[in-house]
């Protein structure tokens, strides 16, 4: 398919921000799984062919068993983006992460967007769940102290059912993450050997957070620092009594307005926001903030001016 907006948005139902995913459906329409994804690091490292071929036989040895399991959709009635208010009528190929830009405009038309939506199909080491990238149900490590760890899940234990949702993929897992609430529990069920294991996840506060930076639907909400300025050297820290890795730089003559009105001026050394004892440079400083904040958010950025130590207060803008 090369046409989106043409699409049944409830059968197709995938993170939009992608441009390749594969759907596994029988005759009548009912989704048995889904290959793709990405994460901020690569587009590609997530997917393979020998992947792709595991998830297929996965999905063949379901199709031919006694008992099927379907992924559920989100509403049996068929869904296209010319029925949603403020879509593109004119006929023309839309980008798959313009259906999601038209679906989030709808969604604040109707006062229902929230600050939740920004991250979407959560990764599955979001809640210490590693996945192999050529066997995507195994788990190739349970991260320690984690959600999954917690749960009882070891590296080796494959995932059959997470969420209600049959697993045979990345894909499938971040489909089923993507309908988990941001508090509370989910079930997952493993298998160890010829062991069956059903447990419940616990989901911890701000669980679903990623980086966005690589999604084109969100490109409005990544903030800039507008701080920018040469690394302290070495002697300059010692000076200062500041650990070798510490971030500190020392803004530049040109200070943007989003700086100035908070308070920045020329010289400062600017050594982090929000008390965080950040170790990086400043390239490092400005990759973290597009990571970690949102436009529209406001911080604390940590200086110091002519040896004193001053906390100001700004507002993120694009």
């Amino acid at each position: 398919m090369t046409r989106i907006d043409n699409a049944d948005l409830n059968l197709f139902e995938f993170d939009y921000d992608l441009t390749f995913m594969v759907f596994f459906l029988n005759a009548d329409s009912e989704v048995y799984a889904r290959y793709g994804g990405r994460d901020a690091k690569n587009a590609d490292s997530r997917q393979s062919l020998a992947g792709l071929r595991y998830t297929m036989q996965s999905v063949l040895r379901t199709h031919e068993s006694a008992s099927k399991v379907f992924a559920r959709k989100s509403g049996d009635a068929p869904r296209f983006l010319r029925d949603v208010r403020g879509s593109r009528r004119s006929g023309r190929c839309m980008h798959c992460h313009q259906v999601k830009e038209t679906l989030n405009a709808n969604l604040r038309k109707q006062g229902k967007w929230s600050r939740d939506l920004v991250w979407r199909y959560p990764l599955p080491e979001n809640l210490g769940l590693e996945l192999e990238v050529d066997r995507g149900n195994l788990l190739r490590q349970v991260r320690e102290k984690s959600p999954a760890s917690v749960a009882g899940l070891r590296s080796g234990d494959m995932v059959q059912r997470l969420n209600g949702v049959p697993i045979h993929s990345f894909a499938d897992v971040q489909f089923a993450l993507d309908r988990a609430p941001k508090a509370g529990r989910i079930e997952v069920v493993w298998r160890r050997g010829k062991e069956t294991l059903t447990e419940r996840l616990t989901l911890p506060e701000g669980w679903r957070k990623s980086d966005i930076r690589w999604r084109p639907s969100m490109q409005h909400l990544i903030p800039s620092a507008r701080l920018y300025g040469d690394d302290l050297t070495l002697d300059e820290k010692k000076a200062l009594k500041l650990p070798a890795q510490r971030l500190a730089f020392r803004q530049r003559d040109s200070v943007p307005a989003q700086a100035r009105t908070a308070g920045v001026r020329p010289g400062d050394i600017i050594l982090g926001i929000d008390d965080k004892p950040l170790e990086m440079d400043v390239n490092g400083f400005l990759r973290y903030v597009e990571s970690n904040y949102l436009v529209g958010d406001r911080v604390t950025v940590n200086l110091l001016r002519a040896g004193e130590r001053m906390s100001l207060s700004m507002h993120l803008l694009r």
